[in-house]
């Protein structure tokens, strides 16, 4: 049986919040309390613990915080949950305060006659599915369409947008442990980050991914990438946010180390020190040196380091590769080094997973013209 939608419901006289529970306890779990630090401190329960409350109900006026500065900070703290404020003044500046700062979606009157709080709570649950549906709808959109399309660069490109995969995986998996919220979003700009690797000489390569040029030149187009990805993010609805994240990103060879600067969103700094760890790893540093200099550096948060460190990154040098036959060759699977044709066409380069048009292609090949050497993957 499904849940009941959660509400809670903020009132500094107990018989108005006991009057709201008769009314809506048959059709709602109904959380209700005195105090607006609880009311916070409860909304910021249910997020952590993925069970958000649906609806919040509060009065305008209370002793140690308005009902404005409460959905304010409801609003920050769960953003998805309906805001309805309750009161009995009916102040226009009061209303529109409460538009601006707490966003309200209703207001009720006090008294409240039970159908109207029963109508209102009702439009309001609907109105959060509403914004749940289309947040995941407009997530799941975007991530699929990024990744069919990288997944396309990197057959036309294997060298250039391995590293691409290598990143979001990595970024998933930090998000994960740092319960970053809309992780989508840096996941996505870990790839299309990426995307301006199309503009160097196939020479730059090695160099992109090592995160370390030969001479200003070559530092110079490195440098550019961002700014290339983020002119073709512009292009494209609804990335503000994964635009800001790839803006804010700096060259991973950090001499003199230099802080992301101070308008950096969360996500920007996470996506950083993943750049600058995978370019350490794939230098051939090893993994407690890696975490070393990037805390040596100072430009990263003990949080991430530590993260970091626990996750073991991607493929670490002491990790154990195994060699297949083409037949055994599943999707899942990470190379653990280029595979190329007998014609010497790079077909996937190491680090990219194995995806279902991967295999194919790499079939297509063995089929036709052979393969060149050994397929070896990670032993997982």
């Amino acid at each position: 049986m499904t849940a009941h939608p959660r509400v809670l419901c903020l009132d500094d006289e107990p018989y108005v919040l006991d009057a709201i529970r008769r009314h809506l306890r048959l059709d709602y779990d109904v959380l209700t309390t005195t105090e607006p630090t609880e009311a916070l401190e409860l909304l910021a329960e249910g997020e952590a613990k993925a069970d958000p409350f649906t609806v919040i109900v509060s009065d305008m006026r209370m002793p140690e915080m308005s009902g404005i500065e409460v959905l304010e900070q409801a609003r920050t703290v769960t953003p998805d949950t309906t805001r309805i404020l309750l009161t009995g003044d009916t102040d226009i500046h009061g209303a529109v305060a409460a538009i601006n700062l707490g966003h309200v979606f209703r207001f009720l009157l006090k008294p409240c006659p039970p159908e109207d709080l029963a109508a209102t709570v009702a439009a309001a649950v609907e109105q959060h599915r509403l914004v749940r549906a289309e947040k995941e709808l407009l997530e799941a959109t975007l991530k699929g369409s990024v990744d069919a399309l990288m997944e396309t660069l990197g057959m036309a490109q294997p060298a250039l947008f391995s590293r691409a995969g290598r990143l979001r995986r990595l970024v998933e998996q930090l998000c994960d442990k740092l319960e970053v919220p809309n992780a989508w979003q840096v996941e996505i700009a870990a790839q299309m980050g990426e995307i301006g690797a199309i503009t160097l000489p196939p020479t730059l390569i090695p160099v992109l991914e090592g995160g370390a040029p030969r001479n200003e030149a070559e530092a110079q187009m490195i440098a550019r990438l961002p700014g290339l990805a983020v002119n073709l993010l512009a292009r494209i609805p609804r990335l503000e946010a994964v635009r800001d994240i790839v803006r804010h990103q700096l060259p991973t060879e950090r001499s003199p180390a230099k802080p992301l600067a101070p308008d950096a969103p969360h996500g920007a700094l996470v996506l950083q020190a993943v750049r600058e760890y995978d370019a350490l790893i794939w230098r051939g540093t090893p993994p407690d040196l890696a975490l070393a200099t990037l805390s040596a550096r100072k430009t990263h948060s003990g949080e991430v380091i530590l993260a970091l460190a626990e996750l073991g990154g991607m493929r670490l040098p002491n990790q154990s590769v195994r060699e297949i036959d083409v037949e055994d060759l599943r999707e899942g699977h990470e190379l653990a080094d280029d595979l190329h044709s007998a014609k010497g066409v790079l077909l996937v380069g190491r680090g990219q997973l194995i995806t279902e048009r991967l295999l194919i292609r790499v079939r297509n090949h063995e089929a036709t013209t052979g393969l060149q050497g050994r397929i070896l993957i990670v032993d997982s």
